[in-house]
């Protein structure tokens, strides 16, 4: 084997390395996220009104992503312009994302709420090519198709009574997440994951805290159950799931982390059969284990 040849192996095997250190923390970033729905679900039944949970989150997350800062002496010095698009991504990305998404489910039903939001994967792979110059494989696009249509099977999608303000309000959440998602790997590339992860959560929590406490709505009379749930919430959904997130991104590109996250929704079904005794059909297994395939085949993509 001649040198040239040995290099190129060298550089494969630490290529392949890289890409399921990515696709592990994306699935464990995907799995934080997914708990968010049963976290919330503790939080309502201890009585924790949703703009509270929404304000001690993100306060609680910065705090500790403050600490996280502190403790590994990591430089949170940023140019003007950066700071101001990691605020703006973090109190207009996040907070309008958030508010479209839990307007849609109060209109339009869950399942196609979040069968709306998961379009993202496609509007980020569109997005990716025309400003990322991501190449749009074959690998990249058979495994969008096979995730879908296990999202689909594993979300379902209801249609009865459907209303047309639910619908935007469902796209619009899809649509804010894809320009959050390109718009952080575009920073992604000058900046610490853990700093853009404390500057996110700090404007959100500027933000939401703002609104909750001007409206009369952030207390901290809240029960044991409900702070666990809230710092379930802060801690796991918030801290380790946009973590893990933008260190993928670093790793893979956004487009493929897009398409493997979207084994987010698998693991909210089967944390809700686990711990709420919610029905979890054959088909719902089946569209699981074709994400899992679309998770598989997108390794092939180079």
């Amino acid at each position: 084997m001649d040198s040239q040849t040995a290099q190129q192996t060298v550089t494969g095997d630490k290529n392949r390395k890289l890409d399921v250190k990515g696709t592990f923390l994306t699935i464990l970033s995907a799995s934080a996220f997914g708990l968010i729905a049963i976290f919330a679900k503790w939080a309502y039944a201890a009585k924790v009104d949703l703009l509270n949970l929404l304000s001690l989150r993100f306060l609680i997350a910065a705090v500790v992503m403050w600490l996280v800062v502190l403790v590994f002496r990591r430089n949170p010095r940023l140019a003007p312009k950066q700071l101001l698009i990691l605020v703006v991504l973090g109190a207009v990305g996040y907070g309008l994302m958030s508010m479209s998404f839990f307007n849609a489910v109060k209109l339009i039903p869950a399942s196609l709420a979040a069968i709306l939001l998961y379009t993202y994967p496609v509007i980020v792979t569109v997005l990716s090519a025309k400003i990322e110059k991501e190449a749009i494989t074959k690998f990249k696009i058979i495994s969008l198709v096979i995730s879908s249509v296990g999202l689909v099977m594993v979300v379902g999608v209801a249609l009865q009574g459907v209303n047309l303000l639910g619908l935007f309000y469902g796209a619009l959440a899809a649509v804010v997440y894809s320009a959050y998602i390109i718009i952080g790997n575009r920073l992604l590339k000058g900046i610490d994951p853990i700093i853009m992860t404390t500057y996110v959560m700090t404007s959100s929590a500027v933000m939401y805290n703002a609104v909750g406490w001007a409206t009369g709505t952030v207390t901290f009379d809240i029960s044991s159950d409900g702070w666990l749930a809230i710092l379930g919430v802060a801690i796991v959904s918030t801290v380790i799931g946009l973590l893990t997130f933008f260190q993928a991104m670093k790793l893979l590109g956004p487009s493929k982390v897009s398409i493997i996250s979207t084994i987010e929704p698998v693991v909210t079904s089967v944390a809700a059969f686990t711990f709420f005794g919610e029905m979890l059909t054959w088909i719902q297994i089946a569209g699981g284990l074709m994400i899992l395939g679309a998770i598989i085949l997108i390794q092939r993509d180079k």
